[in-house]
């Protein structure tokens, strides 16, 4: 009777003390779903549970020691789990008198401002056994730390499948004004009494706890807006009531325009990468941006501005404080950005240079300069100078495709044919007078024919391009001849025209090709695969409450061949509105009836599987980017275009298509 009393002495004060504790279950622990993991419960996001062993955390971090005046400390895996899906960390210490040690791992910027409480199972009898000091702490990003010792009046025992273990939960407000915005390390403190310590502790199932989807939510309040509803049945058919096409046009893009207006973050003004919706524990936020992102962001409120939905004054402040963020990013070299960063606290996500993806950042400057001269003309001229292409430029007059920071190496491989999105790099760093016309003409148009594994031995003649001997190649796929790409996706063959206006500079060569494979995307989808719908492109699809990035073409008419799984992405339509616009705005029409649950409040989603039936409710700024300025190119009569091409860059480049005329007619 006395044991009770003190056990519920000891859980009235631990209530009394965390406050908002009462609102909490009695135990957190019983969130997690019977015979699941922490990790799979949506109000936790894990530090580590340990069930792979002593490696890195949840976070990509190690597991590090720190000792004080002679003390030891070792780390070890246990196999005793508090939650029986793994094991747990053992902390083996000897402690002289009054001497610390600690035990920590990076948490690199975590996000969790939705967090209610820290947690972990820490297992009884060794903790009985520990007669000093044992704090948790965290430090945030300013370099601001709190530690709360976790006194016993601070546990409960756990009533789950091993009750030895005792549940702790430490409140965020115990731990004051530290921002949970930006959280970079996690740490357990010992210290000895007087007397020393020796012995052992067993930890489990460190993590954060708050509301259901609490990593979505923690992400989704630095925005400046969010989608309100998955569907919006009313808007999807007003959409398809409209006869004109520019009109539907116009009016899609004013949704699409929204993507951009709300999904950037409040402080840096960085675009992140994309957005899920749909069910509970589906929804998240890719809080990282890319240097693709970022060009789709400036170009694209250019395009806003030209199309009426925002006025000059605000389309050159949102690009000022993007571009002011974007300074401030760390580079390779003092020169070139890396490809990806975190919207939230800048940092690099991966340490790689990527030459497609500067092209188009290059591009887009061009674009901006041109649109706002008296703004951004020095600036734009001054980042446009550090990227030099040359730098990548390869003995064999091709571009090799970046360079891994983290392993000091540059790509082995090269961005070897014409037909792909990597030509717009080509474009601009000709155009800049990094390179030389030579680079154009020894881009292949299809790889030689002793290169056996290609899907087709090309047929073609031998020319001359700017002094260099050229193979006019073509492969053959339903009667027609055309320039393959890699994996035949109309990304490939298509993005490029949204800068450059090859439809009409190039009508012999790139630009009778795109209008070719156009067609016979169409004519594979809806002639040979019978598929109610056409457009095949890298995209994101369904994989239960998760997702996965994936690449889909038309296989014949790659020299790889990406794989037809009957994946179409709208924003391919989009695309194809430079060389077949007719049936580019039917065929959104058509998605458009066809599948109720296609378009959102930002416009049209990633992808549906025209097999299953099923739509990935998900905003990728790449997606809504790419479609807006083909929208705005379509109703504003090649507004993008027209700025890249009245720039000297754009002048020079446009120089490369005149002369060419590709072996397909």
């Amino acid at each position: 009777m006395l044991a009770r009393f003190k056990f519920l002495l000891f859980f009235s004060f631990f209530l009394s003390f965390v406050g908002c504790a009462a609102e909490a279950p009695v135990s957190v622990f019983t969130e997690i779903p019977t015979g699941k993991t922490t990790s799979s419960a949506s109000r936790f996001e894990l530090v580590d549970d340990f069930n792979a062993g002593l490696g890195r955390t949840r976070h990509g971090a190690d597991w590090k020691t720190s000792e004080t005046n002679g003390a030891k400390l070792k780390l070890f895996s246990d196999r005793d789990d508090a939650v029986k899906h793994g094991g747990s960390l053992r902390i083996e210490y000897e402690l002289p008198p009054q001497a610390s040690v600690r035990v920590f791992t990076a948490l690199n910027g975590l996000d969790l401002s939705q967090a209610d409480f820290v947690v972990l199972l820490i297992r009884r009898k060794e903790l009985e056994t520990f007669s000093g000091k044992f704090a948790q702490g965290l430090r945030d990003n300013t370099g601001k730390d709190a530690a709360v010792e976790l006194r016993p009046s601070m546990k409960r025992l756990w009533q789950g499948p091993k009750s030895q273990w005792v549940e702790v939960a430490i409140p965020r407000s115990a731990f004051g004004a530290l921002d949970f915005n930006q959280l970079e390390r996690f740490e357990i403190t010992l210290t000895a009494s007087q007397n020393g310590a020796k012995g052992t502790l067993l930890l489990d199932e460190i993590a954060f706890f708050g509301p259901e989807e609490i990593v979505f939510k923690s992400d989704q309040d630095n925005l400046i807006g969010f989608p309100e509803k998955v569907v919006v049945e009313a808007r999807r058919r007003e959409l398809l009531a409209i006869k004109d096409d520019k009109e539907f046009l116009r009016q899609v893009g004013r949704d699409t325009w929204r993507y951009f207006e709300a999904l950037v973050d409040r402080k840096t003004r960085l675009v992140v990468d994309h957005v899920r919706l749909g069910e509970t524990g589906s929804n998240g936020v890719g809080s990282y941006t890319s240097l693709t992102n970022l060009a789709l962001y400036w170009m694209a409120n250019v395009a806003a501005m030209d199309l009426s939905l925002i006025s000059n004054e605000e389309a050159k402040q949102n690009i000022k404080l993007s571009l002011a963020s974007f300074e401030k990013l760390e580079t390779w070299q003092r020169s070139f950005w890396y490809q990806f960063y975190h919207t939230g606290n800048s940092r690099v996500t991966r340490r790689y240079v990527s030459v497609a993806d500067t092209g188009w950042l290059a591009a887009s400057l061009v674009i901006v300069r041109q649109a706002f001269p008296e703004e951004f003309r020095e600036k734009a001229a001054k980042i446009l100078k550090r990227l030099n292409f040359s730098e990548f430029y390869d003995t064999n007059g091709q571009l090799k495709l970046g360079y891994d920071d983290d392993k000091k190496l540059f790509a082995p491989y090269h961005y070897g044919l014409l037909a792909t999105e990597a030509r717009l790099a080509s474009y601009v760093a000709i155009g800049k007078g990094d390179l030389d016309k030579e680079h154009w003409a020894r881009i292949y148009r299809t790889f030689p024919p002793d290169r056996e594994w290609q899907k087709q031995v090309p047929e073609g003649k031998e020319t001359e391009l700017f002094g260099v001997p050229v193979f006019e190649g073509h492969y053959r796929y339903l009667g027609k001849r055309f320039v393959p790409s890699w994996g035949g996706s109309l990304f490939e063959f298509l993005a490029p025209t949204l800068v450059v206006n090859e439809q009409e500079l190039a009508p012999k060569g790139l630009g009778k090709n795109n209008k070719v494979v156009t067609e016979l995307h169409m004519e594979h989808a809806l002639r040979k695969k019978g598929y109610p719908v056409w457009g095949m492109a890298p995209c994101a699809v369904r994989n239960g409450k998760h997702w996965v990035y994936r690449e889909y073409g038309v296989p014949e008419l790659g020299a790889k061949g990406y794989p037809d799984r009957g994946v179409i992405a709208p924003y391919a339509t989009f695309l194809a509105l430079a060389t077949e616009p007719r049936a580019a705005v039917q065929n959104l029409r058509e998605m458009l009836s066809r599948y109720a649950d296609i378009y959102g409040e930002y416009g049209y989603y990633d992808s549906v599987d025209v097999l299953k039936g099923t739509v990935n409710q998900q905003y990728l700024a790449l997606d809504q980017g790419m479609s807006f300025l083909a929208i705005a190119n379509f109703a504003a009569d090649g507004t993008i275009r027209n700025r890249f091409h009245s720039d000297p860059i754009g002048q020079k480049a446009a120089e490369l298509l005149k002369e060419e005329e590709f072996s397909i007619d």
